[in-house]
C-alpha cells in the first residue's frame, strides 16, 4: 500500500480494473442528509432472522438453543456524580430482555467449543413454551 495514494492515480485503470466513475461528490444519504439511516427492504430481505441455516453448524438451526424475551431489563447504576439519571437511556424502550428458557441447560457462553448441543431447547421444540411465557 502506498504511503500516499495520490501518487498512484490511474494505476488501477492501467491494470485493466473496472473502477466505475465517481464525480467526487457524495450523495446526501452518505453524509447524514436525506435518506441517511434508511435501509431499503430489498437490501435486507435475504437476511431473515433466525437464519434458515448456519454454515458449519452440526445441527439444524431449529435445534440450536434459543432464549425468550421475558426477562427484566438490566440496567447499570449511574455514577454517583450523575443526577437525574436512572441507568437507562430510553425510558420508552420497554422491550423485555432475552432470558434462558426455564428447564433448558445451555452450554457455557464463554467456553462452548465442542460443547454438546442441548436437546429440547431449540426454536423448533419451544414454540408452545415461548408462546405461553
Amino acid at each position: 500500500m502506498p504511503t500516499d495514494p495520490r501518487t498512484v492515480n490511474g494505476r488501477c485503470q492501467a491494470l485493466g480494473a473496472d473502477v466505475g466513475g465517481w464525480d467526487g461528490k457524495f450523495e446526501s444519504w452518505q453524509t447524514g442528509g436525506a435518506g441517511a439511516g434508511t435501509i431499503a427492504p430489498s437490501a435486507t430481505e435475504a437476511y431473515t432472522w433466525p437464519p434458515a441455516q448456519i454454515s458449519g453448524a452440526d445441527v439444524p438451526v431449529s435445534e440450536l438453543p434459543v432464549y425468550t424475551a421475558s426477562g427484566s431489563v438490566i440496567t447499570l447504576a449511574p455514577l454517583p456524580s450523575a443526577t437525574g439519571f436512572d441507568g437507562w437511556y430510553n425510558d420508552q424502550d420497554t422491550v423485555l430482555a432475552p432470558t434462558p428458557v426455564p428447564g433448558c441447560e445451555y452450554p457455557n457462553a464463554w467456553d462452548a467449543t465442542a460443547a454438546a448441543v442441548p436437546t429440547g431447547c431449540g426454536a423448533g421444540t419451544l414454540v408452545s413454551v415461548t408462546q405461553a411465557a
